[in-house]
């Protein structure tokens, strides 16, 4: 269930009880990292600032990880990627805070039932809580998304004047319905399943995912999914003696776990956002970063929509796109998830080096 998951503020509505525990400081070179538990009136976020000693900007980098219940590192595959990321730039700088999402680590709260909303207020209070801080004060900020954090950072950024400058990393240009759809065909792409049953299967997908957000012919929508799964297994198996009291039991488990999962707030509050059209409000300047080998958020699928926005938006914005990237950034041969673990713990050359680089000079 995680795999699929991860395919995946305003002072009004807290009280100014807003605290802040320090748990701990450990110093790394030139910087120190403070740990941080912000108070809010409806959770408590825990997050780790870590702030250079000769700090290059005014400005203070909030880092988003992407889709499912991320730790402040942001630890996929044992890659801590924000956890390097926040350490590079304090090296050329740059301060920064990365933080546990609702329910992990050291913030409370559920994540599972947790939506775009309640992401959103979350980061406007982490902002909130550095612009009032006396000991760690920050009026101006820098939001950094990876993947699905990119829709969270293009979002609190409209018509916020305490946001300087966007980063975004992998991130969709698109709702991630058509993430989704697209991930769903890639599944495919190494078997010799007839097209027409992978369309059959991407249309199941779709129907089963507007029943639920419309709440509206459930049912219905649940036993087509779980016929064509049966006709695709069916089809998988056709060259072995196929056991179809097995096949049948496979797809009602599988209908069965994608109802759940196509149900839960933390994913189905993003299917239907469409990114592009907070881009396309966005004033201040825009990074962003594609994977050439990303077929998790493929570029060729999202950086035309992200482009367009912003163009229309009339902002400035910079694209790399590094040519052997896979969505974590590392270098890939492949780009598959299944190779991810397999790879060195390390990003690709100069992928560091852009962004300190673009946060210092913009």
């Amino acid at each position: 269930m995680k795999d699929i998951i991860k395919l995946l503020g305003v002072i009004g509505i807290f009280t100014i009880s807003i605290s802040c525990f320090a748990n701990s400081n450990l110093r790394y070179r030139d910087s120190l990292s403070v740990d941080l538990i912000i108070k809010t009136k409806e959770v408590k976020i825990g997050g780790t600032l870590t702030i250079p000693t000769d700090l290059k900007t005014s400005s203070l980098v909030i880092m988003l990880s992407g889709s499912g219940d991320q730790d402040r590192d942001e630890t996929l595959e044992s890659f801590k990627i924000m956890k390097i990321i926040a350490e590079h730039l304090a090296s050329q700088g740059i301060a920064s805070f990365r933080y546990d999402d609702r329910g992990v680590g050291e913030s409370t709260g559920d994540f599972v039932n947790s939506t775009i909303e309640d992401h959103s207020k979350d980061l406007e209070n982490i902002m909130n809580y550095f612009k009032t801080s006396k000991e760690h004060y920050f009026k101006d900020f820098v939001l950094f998304g990876h993947s699905q954090g990119g829709i969270l950072a293009g979002k609190v950024a409209v018509g916020n004047e305490s946001v300087k400058k966007v980063v975004l990393m992998g991130a969709p240009g698109v709702p991630l319905i058509e993430v989704v759809t697209y991930q769903v065909r890639q599944d495919y792409e190494q078997t010799d399943l007839p097209k027409n049953l992978i369309e059959a299967d991407v249309t199941a997908h779709n129907k089963l995912m507007r029943a639920i957000e419309d709440d509206k012919n459930i049912n219905e929508a649940y036993q087509l999914f779980r016929q064509t799964t049966e006709s695709i297994l069916f089809e998988m198996d056709v060259k072995n003696s196929v056991d179809s009291v097995k096949i049948k039991q496979q797809a009602i488990a599988k209908a069965d776990e994608f109802k759940i999962i196509y149900g839960l707030p933390s994913l189905t509050s993003f299917l239907y956002y469409d990114p592009s059209k907070d881009l396309e409000q966005l004033e201040v300047p825009v990074l962003g970063l594609f994977g050439g080998l990303d077929f998790q958020v493929p570029i060729h699928q999202n950086k035309d929509r992200m482009e367009n926005a912003l163009l229309k938006s009339g902002t400035d914005y910079h694209f790399i796109t590094f040519e052997n990237a896979n969505h974590f950034f590392q270098k890939a041969k492949t780009g598959k998830r299944d190779e991810y673990s397999k790879l060195e713990k390390k990003f690709v050359d100069n992928f560091l080096d852009e962004i300190s680089n673009w946060i210092i000079e913009n």
